[in-house]
């Protein structure tokens, strides 16, 4: 059965969902059409790469099945960083690996949080993108600049109106990683 993305038009959008690539952008573009295909309905809209090239995967429409089983009929735009994520570092050769097992070549940012240690962190130019984008957007849909300001678990959060996380949704999801700098919205 090819899975087609949903594409829904609506006239207000309730969330922007901000959240990690996991992986190098290269390697998550690649990913998704192997994974899914190249038509499904978990695409987010935009990627921000490190460089903060902001890269549209899927219309300015919106969709409430990135997050399967949370949104139900919420309309939420997805943004995706390019980040790793979560690193750790091998008794090996002392070399930092991500979690597919490929050698993370930056200096980790050292930081405990939901037991880990070290993180790959976010540009500056990439904070300054997601700003940028994420003030259009709640401007082009008139969704309030609420932000939740913080990477915790907070109950009932698919009903909040405005700007949230990943990790605000579970906790066990681990982006928006530690090293975000939450100011910046």
């Amino acid at each position: 059965m090819k899975r087609q993305h949903l594409n829904i038009k609506v006239d207000k959008v309730h969330q922007i969902l901000i959240c990690n690539t996991n992986r190098k952008i290269k390697d998550y573009l690649k990913s998704m059409d192997l994974r899914y295909g190249t038509h499904h309905n978990r695409k987010p809209n935009y990627v921000i790469d490190k460089k903060g090239k902001i890269i549209l995967l899927n219309k300015n429409d919106v969709t409430h099945e990135y997050l399967r089983g949370y949104h139900k009929d919420r309309s939420v735009i997805v943004i995706c960083l390019e980040n790793r994520g979560w690193l750790k570092r091998r008794s090996k050769d002392g070399k930092y690996v991500d979690w597919l097992g490929d050698i993370y070549d930056s200096r980790p940012i050292e930081k405990k949080w939901r037991g880990i240690v070290y993180w790959d962190g976010y540009s500056e130019k990439q904070l300054q993108q997601t700003n940028k984008l994420v003030t259009q957007l709640c401007n082009q849909y008139l969704l309030p600049l609420n932000f939740v300001g913080h990477n915790t678990l907070i109950d009932g959060i698919e009903e909040f109106n405005g700007i949230t996380t990943k990790s605000n949704y579970n906790e066990f999801w681990r982006d928006l990683n530690p090293t975000f700098n939450f100011e910046i919205l």
